[in-house]
């Protein structure tokens, strides 16, 4: 035994030193190429085993793969031998260099069978185990046919290092492979890098195995003198690398040319039976037929589509007007569409076995095989109910109102277009009905939108039962409704104007009937305006302008009114364009003047003035306030002017504040709602005082009535801000609006003025006397100051002065005039 480990091991036998060797890195790095190469191809190699089923298929691509790993070992051997210069002839055995290949070979073999299935983890273990104990025995069988004058021995912790490093790497190698081979996910570029990743460590476990080895390797000179032949050593390490690579390249090939044929046996393998299992899994409706009509293949789609039974359908003669309505149009076209060579498409409708249609993308077309003369052809049906109801829905979105189902604003205007255009082909009369809900707001804000629609939707059903069958009906906007009356007939004009009226009367008493809107009954009214089609000149916008333009001549009059279009309406409408033009021009250039109209005490002393605005014009003419307050206020440029007007109130009060006679003066402004409601009104009128340097409670402000019902709250809450900082305020034309003792109780008002069309005629209306005597009483409780306006006579001063009323404004005094002219006569004789 001793004599045997003496033969194999260096255990410190021979004095001498043993001979030391080089590696030529070049050959090295080349080794280690020809191993990974060859380790690579032989799992790629691997991958074929898995498609076959039977065992010689399997077997055969195992053996190639094994072979192909052994050779990779092998040559890797011996190109690594070749790197080693020693110093020493050397060759090796012919036959036990062939045999060396074996244990390589029978490794790969029992390792990589084990990773064809699903191996465990203890057989993987194994399957490394035995594919690194075969890389060892081959290295170490090649390196025991090495002849030279010079003894072999081998390093025991060097030898056992290079066991376990061949080992343990075929172990990583083969657990690489088993933890991402079987991912049914991957894809083929990441499948492919793992198997490059596992090829690069089986490559690894051979080269470090060898080169591992060859440091456990010594070598001891014999001390003989003998001559070898190394010429065929030589030859056979380059041919071996040569042949190792070409095997590997062999083998790739042989795998794609094997994957090809696979591919094309399944193919082939695909029975007419498969074929129809795929057709039948298509959703659309298929049918193959002949020139005679002959149903030679059709799906269990057509078969539900039609509601036809699938083996009639294959029995009987195709009949394509079974199917379709009035087929014969349509039968023709796609004959003649095939004829010429090209398939045929279209939507059609088709009927189903109980008699309902649907509709459908058909499509047929002539199906051409290769060196046959016979002519099939193929239909394929799609059912698009749902694209169609889709299509509908959205049609219906476009032209129909969601909330009503009536016609929207863009049907009517091609309904009218039409019947407009048939008007002027001599057609008959007609007219455009706007009706519009009135107050209808007030119902959204007190009981909810909820109630409001469902308001809309009764009104909606009404119109429906309560006009003829030709009228076209459709809601515009939130409340207002459209009816296209046509049928109206006479001779004249102003007949067919009687016609119409009497069609609205009748219309507008059945929709002011009450309406159930669930537990609670709603009465409203309704106001209309109309226009007739020879008012319109054949055009549908301007036929929608002209009722509009009624509608709200309607609306200007009050409730559950009527009008019909006059040529002055829409001359009204030109004048309003034309003057909101030169209004917003006038207030860029500050055309405007403030006229002042003096207040007088008791004691016939002006102790104030109220400021007026006036637009004069350059022909020395106004425009007057009440033809341009009320666009103003419309437009919002009540805003911007309401600004200007008090700007130039403190710049005159300034101005007082140099004057004796005047510098106790109080001057009075009028400030719209929509200007007294703007979020930052407050701080604009602190800033004024501030910039022009004014006393605070020479300014009052005139606010209405009809400013407090809006919001009371938030108008108490900028006055008493203002009156903070010592603003007045007067509550203007009281007694004609919403007088109310109890906001003048929650407000802190500081004067009352008497509207004139009480002061006026007082003496003459024993009740409007009454009203004035009262306001001044009311006034005189609260600790306010009165203010009497449109006083014009000596009789109307008398009287107001027996009744303690405290300040007088009127022509009596003076008329409004400009600020110079107020400034020369600062006192009333």
């Amino acid at each position: 035994m001793q004599e045997i480990l003496y033969s194999f091991f260096d255990l410190g036998q021979f004095s001498q030193h043993s001979l030391i060797g080089t590696h030529n890195p070049v050959l090295v790095v080349l080794s280690y190429c020809v191993a990974l190469l060859a380790s690579y191809t032989a799992i790629l190699t691997l991958e074929r085993v898995a498609i076959y089923q039977h065992r010689t298929g399997r077997y055969s691509w195992l053996a190639v793969s094994a072979v192909i790993a052994g050779i990779g070992v092998w040559s890797m051997h011996f190109i690594g031998m070749l790197a080693f210069e020693l110093h020493l002839p050397m060759s090796h055995g012919v036959l036990l260099t062939l045999l060396s290949i074996i244990p390589a070979i029978v490794g790969s073999f029992i390792a990589l069978k084990g990773q064809t299935s699903s191996p465990s983890v203890r057989a993987t273990l194994i399957g490394g185990t035995v594919l690194g104990a075969g890389i060892g025995l081959m290295h170490y069988t090649g390196m025991a046919a090495m002849m030279m004058p010079a003894y072999l021995r081998y390093d025991p912790l060097w030898f056992l290092f290079s066991i376990i490093i061949a080992v343990s790497l075929g172990i990583i190698a083969l657990l690489t492979y088993r933890r991402y081979q079987h991912t049914d996910k991957m894809t083929l570029a990441r499948r492919r890098r793992v198997q490059l990743i596992v090829a690069a460590i089986m490559a690894l476990a051979i080269s470090g195995m060898h080169y591992t080895a060859m440091i456990a390797a010594n070598f001891y000179p014999t001390g003989e003198s003998t001559t070898l032949f190394t010429g065929h050593s030589n030859w056979l390490a380059y041919g071996v690398g040569i042949g190792s690579c070409f095997s590997a390249f062999m083998a790739i090939v042989a795998t794609k040319i094997d994957r090809r044929i696979q591919q094309q046996q399944k193919l082939a393998q695909m029975s007419a039976e498969q074929l129809y299992e795929v057709i039948s899994a298509i959703d659309d409706g298929l049918l193959l037929f002949d020139e005679e009509n002959r149903v030679l293949l059709a799906n269990k789609a057509f078969a539900r589509l039609t509601g036809d039974d699938l083996e009639q359908i294959k029995t009987n003669k195709l009949d394509i007007q079974h199917y379709i309505k009035n087929a014969g149009t349509l039968l023709d076209d796609i004959q003649h569409t095939l004829a010429s060579g090209t398939a045929w498409h279209g939507k059609v409708d088709v009927k189903k076995r109980s008699g309902v249609t649907f509709p459908v993308r058909l499509s047929i077309s002539e199906v051409r095989y290769h060196e046959q003369t016979e002519r099939h052809f193929v239909a394929t049906l799609t059912d698009i109910t749902t694209e169609v109801e889709s299509s509908e829905r959205i049609r219906n979105l476009a032209y129909n109102d969601a909330l009503t189902g009536l016609a929207n604003r863009r049907s009517l205007l091609d309904h009218l277009q039409q019947e407009l255009a048939a008007y002027k082909k001599g057609g008959e009369n007609g007219a455009l009905i706007l009706c519009d809900i009135d107050k209808f707001k007030i119902l959204n804000n007190t009981l909810g939108s909820d109630m409001g629609d469902l308001l809309l939707k009764r009104v909606a059903e009404r119109l429906q039962n309560s006009t003829k069958s030709r009228s076209f009906l459709a809601r515009l906007s939130a409340n207002e409704f459209a009816i296209v009356l046509t049928g109206l007939k006479g001779g004249n004009a102003i007949n067919v104007k009687q016609q119409l009226l009497t069609r609205i009367y009748q219309l507008q008493e059945q929709l002011q009937q009450p309406y159930q809107l669930n537990s609670y009954t709603h009465l409203c009214s309704f106001s209309a305006g109309a226009s007739t089609f020879d008012d319109s000149g054949s055009n549908a916008e301007t036929l929608m302008t002209q009722s509009g333009l009624a509608l709200s001549q309607s609306k200007r009059k009050g409730i559950a009114e009527v009008s019909l279009f006059h040529q002055e309406f829409a001359d009204a409408v030109s004048k309003r364009v034309k003057l909101e033009k030169q209004l917003r021009q006038a207030i860029e250039q500050q055309e405007f003047e403030l006229y002042l109209q003096p207040q007088v005490g008791s004691s016939a002393k002006i102790v104030g003035a109220e400021a007026l605005l006036r637009w004069p014009q350059s022909d020395g003419s106004f425009i007057s306030p009440a033809d341009f307050i009320p666009l103003a206020e419309e437009t919002g440029l009540i805003i911007p002017l309401g600004q200007w007007i008090t700007e130039h109130a403190c710049e005159i009060l300034k101005k007082w504040q140099q004057e004796p006679d005047k510098a106790g003066m109080q001057l009075s402004i009028n400030v719209s709602a929509k200007q007294f409601q703007q979020p930052e009104f407050v701080e604009q009128v602190q800033h004024l005082i501030e910039k022009h340097r004014i006393a605070p409670h020479r300014l009052k402000l005139e606010l209405t009535e009809s400013l407090l019902m809006d919001n009371i709250s938030g108008v108490t809450n900028r006055i008493k801000r203002l009156k903070a900082i010592g603003v007045n305020f007067a509550l203007d034309d009281f007694g004609t609006g919403y007088s109310s003792l109890s906001y003048l109780m929650q407000i802190p008002f500081d004067t009352l003025k008497i509207d004139v069309s009480f002061v006026r005629n007082m003496l003459d209306s024993a009740e409007k006397a009454q009203i004035v005597h009262t306001i001044i009483q009311l006034g005189e409780s609260l600790g306010l100051n009165i203010v009497a306006e449109g006083v014009e006579t000596p009789e109307q001063f008398t009287h107001l002065s027996g009744l303690n009323c405290d300040t007088f404004q009127g022509y009596l005094f003076s008329k409004p005039v400009p600020e110079a002219e107020f400034s020369a006569s600062a006192t009333v004789p």
